[in-house]
């Protein structure tokens, strides 16, 4: 369908950016994702992702968060009218992109239902506890649950770097939306400090039954 001259100068600086371009841009502007987390974690992703123009964003905080949501919603729209960004429950449909961002265990609730970790949605979980890290599943298996990393292991000690890995994680969600096609593998970065390792991401044997592998219905 082509940019429209102010779609051109709105997202100016990073069409000129090598690798992204008019038509990735087109592909941001036609895209859907769910960012899911706590209104702190989510806020600066959520900034980041409406600025960049990705199309559709379905919002989905913990019920403690309802009080934020409207207040998230608001501002996106002010940053940036052509993008829509509405509350998300679990409707899936049409998504290009799940986006969930942990921080402590307060986060379970939003981002550990089974419905979004199978779903044949591609997936980025991410982790702000110690060890940080990202996890970019374009298909399932492995979901976090039975990846073999402890993805979803418990822990009390928030990253010191939290901020900076969602962050990197917004970026890598930005990359997967303008591409034409998603990653060739599921993908674990994984941070000690300022220091990233990364690593390919596969089944685990000891949870090879997982539900994401033995039911349809929710991939």
């Amino acid at each position: 369908m082509g940019l429209t001259n102010q779609q051109i100068e709105r997202y100016a600086r990073q069409i000129i950016v090598p690798g992204i371009g008019g038509i990735a841009q087109e592909r941001l502007l036609s895209a859907r994702m769910m960012l899911t987390g706590k209104a702190a974690d989510v806020a600066s992703v959520l900034a980041y992702m409406v600025g960049a123009g990705v199309g559709e964003i379905r919002l989905r905080l913990p019920a403690s968060d309802t009080k934020d949501q409207d207040l998230l919603i608001t501002r996106a729209a002010e940053l940036n009218p052509e993008v829509v960004v509405k509350p998300g429950a679990e409707n899936i449909a049409g998504l290009n992109l799940i986006l969930a961002i942990g921080g402590d265990s307060e986060t379970s609730e939003p981002t550990l239902s089974p419905r979004l970790l199978c779903a044949d949605v591609p997936l980025m979980f991410v982790r702000l506890e110690e060890p940080a890290s990202v996890a970019i599943l374009p298909k399932r298996p492995p979901c976090p649950q039975c990846a073999d990393a402890d993805l979803i292991a418990p822990s009390k000690h928030r990253s010191d770097n939290a901020g900076l890995v969602a962050m990197i994680a917004a970026t890598e969600a930005f990359k997967l939306l303008a591409c034409s096609a998603p990653p060739p593998s599921s993908t674990l970065l994984q941070f000690n400090g300022f220091a990233c390792t990364t690593r390919e991401l596969r089944q685990s044997p000891l949870r090879s039954k997982c539900v994401c592998s033995t039911s349809p219905e929710l991939r």
